[in-house]
């Protein structure tokens, strides 16, 4: 409003004075065209037309002219920024003969103007406003009486995106006096607007000193103001003093007022309003919304240095009825990233906090009851400070929340372009999770001490300073004392997580460099019973854990140990020592140069984490030693299904399901006694819940096991697929170097064969019981005695010889065996070990669920014109503990009588393993013993 009257008043000034001087000098058409031209020049050649001049020649001087035309520049919406139909003025001759202009009345019958400010900030008046660093603020005319006749202003800013009508007259108030009517509509970014404005006489309005007696009411959207008052040196109003209340019912809609919107609850507001040039003040302010009810006074002087002083007291104050809560969080969002696209480091955010306010001066004086915030409450708030010569004290800060308080007092210089001053905090029982949910931090514990700080430009030292934080929500508990050292912190204490005691001895950074964005230094020894770590590096925002480069170093007896601490899944091993180097950065955790050694085991390599989103892991590791009676601790318990092969503990695979990898690991030379393997390759894939081992290779001997596993995890009983390709097996060297140099070379031979099966299950016990496919294996070469006590054990290996061959001493040939499977019952399907003198055959079943076996064996001499002792055998028991007793031949028959042609035994079962390639590896005693078949059937 201050604006629009102040434009007015010049423009009407400059027509008035123009016309004046140019009928005194002649009235005629080229003084029109004269007007019209220096009218143009003034507006930046915008086109300026007068329809009519007139000059009445008496006392006083009247002057008439009518259709005004000043044009809009090209960009505004509406063509015209003035039309007027007519204007006449009446001045005093007296004071135009001594140079001043002086009108005793001006009236205007239908004045239009149009203003207009684009979002860039450019407006269409900017050419006609006066420099305003001027000092004169008198108006450019001063009329005794003006009237006007169905007046209108428009006003439309593209930023505010606002837009108004005023329609502009003055009234007979019955006293003679002329009276000032305004009404505006309109609205401000999408919110109807309604203006109300009744003054005095315009000639009081424009008086520079005289008080001006206002009254304004009105509405935006559903909130409603009125002020009641005078006002000084319009249109400035460089004087204010009045009641203003502003108000919004229940129903009041959110209102955008700036980017972020901030919301506007239902209300009652009024104040005393003063204002004295640069002065402003809130005197009695009382402000009832919801339960809230908040009393006291503001004052603002906007001077050379702007002082503010608040006074404030309330019962209660909900912050979420303002929108507040989301306004931070979308200024969170918001905030701009820098150079290197990394967040504002807390240094930078309290410098940007701090930075206006040395600028200012003030005040603060805050008692409130309660401050809601989020589902947080605050209670027996005490603010109490000052703010001069750039030295900002706070002389106390005081809240509770529930039984916990916390206290601070300190001051600050703000001179310096980093904090420096002194803080001292007392924090009793503080609820962190509570008190910063809101703010996105809702998984914080509980925090108790003292802290004490001297902080300088380049330094920041503590003092007396003792914390404990507990958070039984992560089972974690931290009793920590600081000191302050030459090059930084000694940070000393004890810990408890997960209830696994902690001690902790570190040397990190200087304070100040904790509140910064660059790399924090952090050296020291983390030790938890028998377990040490070991940390040489930065960490970068410690406060966020934004990022992290540390050289670590762990060893303890048993990585397993480690896991109700970390919460990881660590395996079962022996002692065990790694470093390397750990890095993490944009939720991906890399740890690169692994070297890890555990008995006579050794691992290196690199593993990367990314965890954002779905989480996925890359492993590439190699060992060049791999001892499998490493991979379990001396002292692990028995497993509980002791006696059993195939155990029924959950092998894990649900948590498979949540995440992806691909894993590949190499082993130059792996030792087991179980399957004597000379290395292991193999790459893996989980995708999405399926994981696939392909290729999967395995060296034994100068042979070779290629194989792949395909394990879908996503069903709730997982399935599985494995296929194994075992060719050209020397079993020799490999017994030899599984420490086995007797049995490698009383059973040397060469095997090869197939694995081809399907099974379901969440343990290896539960695979087995569903296990479907078949198994096919062939020997070449050996002795038989060895074989059997090494399949069946000591004891019931000999029995098992003792009743089936003549000697101790038996050499084989060649050896043949297909087992098939069907929903974990494998049957014995053919048997065939050929001898020097004799065959084997055999037959039964295996039930792989309860692990009980049933198999029956016979000799059959090749020769039948010799007559054999040998008798026929059961094997009876379970995989663990195989029974072996001699039958009848009635028995042997009944039992072996489910298997086709096993009692023939033909010779033609190896056939195609040696025809086709397969059995390659089966060597020159198969392919003895099928020569002698042929030769056989020849005769």
């Amino acid at each position: 409003m201050a604006k629009a009257a102040k434009i007015i008043a010049i423009l009407l000034a400059a027509l008035v004075l123009l016309v004046v001087i140019a009928a005194v000098l002649v009235q005629t058409q080229w003084a029109r065209e004269k007007i019209e031209d220096e009218l143009s020049q003034r507006l930046d050649g915008r086109a300026v037309e007068i329809g009519s001049l007139e000059v009445d020649w008496g006392f006083p001087l009247g002057v008439s002219v009518g259709d005004v035309e000043v044009a809009n520049p090209a960009w505004a919406e509406h063509p015209y920024m003035l039309k007027l139909d007519a204007m006449q003025a009446k001045l005093e001759v007296g004071a135009l003969l001594t140079g001043d202009l002086r009108l005793q009345s001006l009236e205007l019958d239908q004045p239009e103007i149009h203003l207009d400010r684009q979002a860039d900030g450019r407006s269409n008046w900017a050419a006609l406003t006066p420099d305003e660093s001027s000092s004169d603020s008198t108006s450019p005319i001063q009329p005794d009486i003006i009237r006007i006749q169905n007046g209108r202003l428009t006003y439309r800013d593209a930023g505010l995106d606002a837009e108004v009508t005023l329609d502009i007259a003055t009234t007979d108030n019955g006293a003679g006096q002329r009276q000032l009517a305004i009404e505006g509509s309109g609205n401000v970014q999408g919110k109807p607007l309604t203006l109300s404005l009744r003054g005095e006489p315009p000639a009081q309005a424009l008086a520079s000193d005289a008080p001006y007696a206002v009254t304004l009411t009105g509405q935006l959207g559903e909130i409603q103001a009125r002020f009641s008052g005078e006002a000084k040196q319009l249109p400035q109003l460089a004087s204010l003093n009045g009641r203003l209340t502003v108000s919004a019912p229940d129903s009041a809609e959110l209102m955008a007022f700036d980017h972020p919107a901030i919301d506007i609850p239902a209300f009652d507001f009024s104040t005393r309003l003063k204002r004295d040039g640069p002065r402003w003040a809130l005197e009695d302010i009382d402000l009832k919304t919801g339960e809230s009810h908040l009393t006291g006074a503001l004052t603002l002087d906007k001077g050379d240095t702007p002082e503010l002083t608040v006074r404030m007291q309330g019962d209660r104050l909900d912050l979420n009825r303002w929108g507040v809560m989301r306004l931070l969080s979308v200024d969170s969002n918001d905030t701009p990233a820098d150079a290197t696209g990394d967040q504002q480091s807390l240094q930078q955010r309290a410098q940007k906090l701090l930075r206006p306010l040395r600028r200012y001066r003030g005040e603060v004086d805050l008692s409130l009851d309660k401050l809601l915030y989020g589902d947080s409450i605050l209670s027996d708030i005490v603010l109490k400070g000052s703010l001069a010569e750039q030295r900002l004290d706070i002389e106390r800060l005081h809240a509770a929340q529930g039984d916990g308080t916390i206290s601070a007092s300190g001051s600050f210089d703000l001179t310096e372009s980093s904090l420096s001053g002194t803080l001292d905090l007392t924090i009793e029982e503080l609820d962190l999770g509570r008190a910063l949910e809101p703010m996105g931090y809702p998984k914080l514990g509980t925090l108790d001490g003292d802290l004490h700080a001297k902080l300088g430009q380049n330094s920041a030292r503590l003092s007396d300073t003792h914390l404990r934080y507990e958070n039984p929500a992560r089972d974690l508990w931290i009793d920590v004392d600081a000191t302050a050292t030459e090059s930084g912190l000694q940070l000393m204490g004890n810990a408890r997580r997960n209830g696994v005691p902690l001690h902790f001895e570190l040397e990190v950074g200087a304070l100040d460099e904790l509140l910064n964005d660059r790399p924090y230094p952090i050296e020291g020894t983390i030790r938890t019973r028998e377990s040490e770590l070991t940390v040489d590096g930065t960490i970068t925002d410690p406060l966020q854990f934004s990022a992290a480069d540390l050289a670590v170093s762990l060893k303890g007896p048993n990585p397993a140990n480690l896991n109700a601490l970390t919460g990881l899944s660590l395996p079962s091993l022996t002692s065990y020592q790694l470093r390397g180097q750990l890095l993490w950065e944009d939720q991906q955790l890399r740890l690169l140069g692994l070297r890890a050694q555990w008995g006579e085991s050794d691992l290196s390599g690199d593993i990367r984490l990314s965890l954002a989103g779905r989480p996925m892991l890359w492993v590439n590791l190699h060992s060049n030693t791999l001892h499998t009676s490493d991979l379990k601790a001396p002292d692990t318990p028995t497993d509980p299904n002791d006696g059993r092969v195939f155990s029924d503990e959950s092998l894990g695979l649900d948590a498979l399901r949540d995440r992806d990898a691909i894993v590949r690991y190499e082993a130059d030379n792996m030792m087991t006694k179980a399957i004597p393997l000379n290395a292991v390759k193999f790459k893996v894939e989980l995708d999405e819940g399926v994981l696939v081992a392909d290729p999967l290779t395995l060296a034994i001997g100068k042979g070779k096991a290629n194989g792949r596993l395909r394990l879908d995890v996503r069903p709730q009983q997982p399935t599985g697929e494995l296929q194994l390709d075992i060719t050209s097996v020397n079993l020799s060297p490999v017994l030899r170097e599984a420490d086995l140099p007797q049995v490698a070379q009383d059973s040397a031979g060469t095997m090869g064969g197939q694995l081809d099966l399907t099974f379901e299950g969440q343990s290896l016990g539960a695979m087995a019981a569903d296990l479907d496919g078949k198994l096919e294996l062939a020997m070449s070469g050996g002795k038989l005695d060895m074989l059997a006590v090494e399949l069946l054990g000591l004891d019931a290996g000999e029995a098992a010889v003792a009743a089936l061959a003549d000697s101790d001493q038996v050499d084989m040939n060649c050896a043949y065996l297909r087992f098939v499977s069907n929903q974990g019952t494998a049957s014995l399907a053919q048997l065939y070990i050929n001898t020097s003198d004799s065959n084997i055959t055999g037959g039964g079943e295996i039930d792989l669920g309860s692990e009980q076996l049933d198999l029956a064996f016979e000799t059959r001499a090749k020769d039948f014109s010799l007559l054999s002792g040998n008798s026929p055998i059961q094997l009876k028991g379970t995989l663990s503990d195989p029974q072996v007793s001699v039958v009848s031949d009635q028995l042997i028959a009944r039992v072996l009588a489910s298997v086709a042609g096993a009692l023939i035994a033909p010779p033609l079962a190896i056939l195609p393993w040696v025809e086709a390639g397969l059995g390659e590896g089966s060597g020159v005693g198969c392919r003895k013993a099928l020569a002698e078949f042929e030769q056989g059937s020849a005769s």
